[in-house]
């Protein structure tokens, strides 16, 4: 108590002395905030200009494959970005930026910078084209099994099969699933066969297929005209 008598008569002094020296700390302070706001800005910015020029890179490599294929395969292609994916949770159907204004038309097939399947068009307008992916439930193709069988493929969200495949053609695990463009020669490869069901009262067996190309999210995409 003694004490706290003593130090009364310094109490403002030291209150004083407590604002001045806030009063010199707080320019400090608020100088190293904008110092330090102004690196995380500079480091958003930085990581933003390095992702885009990923993307950029990833951009010319898949335009040079698909210069390469389209040399070595003598083919006409399209290249179009996807601009956004149908709302429904169970169909995979994706809008481009490319229809009746680049020669696209009903029914062309896309093909991804390997030169892999992906899709078909199933409709168009002057400035855009809807492509169904292969795995939309409703996507069906007659294909090749290998070289000696034949079947339909059916698109699925859990995986695609191979119907209607006579029990007496020959089909092994690993064989190629592949079609062809009307009027061209050179094959458009889809997948490998990844497992086969046998009905032995069944006159067909089923085929499920792992496709070659496995994105999910497609950015680029190529039209075969």
């Amino acid at each position: 108590m003694f004490a706290l008598l003593l130090l009364l008569p310094f109490k403002g002094f030291i209150a004083n002395i407590l604002i001045l020296f806030s009063d010199q700390r707080l320019p400090v302070f608020n100088q190293s905030r904008k110092v330090i706001e102004k690196l995380e800005k500079d480091n958003l910015l930085l990581s933003l200009a390095l992702k885009k020029s990923k993307l950029l890179e990833d951009e010319n490599n898949k335009l040079k494959k698909a210069l390469e294929f389209r040399t070595e395969k003598h083919i006409d292609v399209v290249g179009t970005d996807v601009i956004s994916f149908d709302p429904s949770s169970w169909r995979r159907i994706v809008l481009v930026n490319a229809g009746k204004n680049k020669g696209i038309r009903n029914g062309m097939y896309a093909i991804d910078d390997n030169g892999y399947l992906v899709g078909k068009i199933i409709s168009v307008t002057n400035d855009y084209g809807r492509l169904m992916l292969i795995d939309d439930p409703e996507f069906s193709l007659p294909v090749f099994i290998g070289n000696d069988a034949m079947g339909m493929l059916q698109g699925g969200l859990d995986s695609l099969r191979i119907l209607y495949i006579d029990n007496s053609d020959k089909i092994n695990l690993n064989d190629i699933v592949w079609f062809k463009i009307p009027l061209a020669s050179y094959p458009i490869y889809i997948g490998r066969v990844m497992k086969i069901n046998e009905n032995k009262e069944n006159l067909f067996f089923e085929v499920k297929v792992r496709p070659f190309n496995s994105n999910s999210i497609l950015n680029k995409i190529f039209i075969i005209k």
